[in-house]
């Protein structure tokens, strides 16, 4: 299995967001385990990550949901 790069994980992003176009508001930590479940080698860190989702989403027309796990 390949490592991807963070070229690849914005596409998994970008088709993520339109497979949920429905939902005009995207939660970077669902979007993040998603990314993790698609790319389990993924050397990128979860900020990372979250970057990549917030960018994608704001470019999109998604509204932002900053959530931080509980505990």
């Amino acid at each position: 299995m390949q490592k991807p790069n963070s070229l690849d994980v914005r596409q998994a992003i970008v088709g993520y967001l339109i497979d949920h176009v429905d939902n005009p508001s995207v939660s970077i930590l669902e979007v993040t385990i998603a990314v993790r479940e698609m790319f389990p080698l993924c050397d990128l860190t979860d900020w990372q990550i979250g970057d990549l989702i917030a960018r994608s989403a704001i470019d999109a027309g998604f509204v932002i949901d900053f959530d931080a796990p509980s505990g």
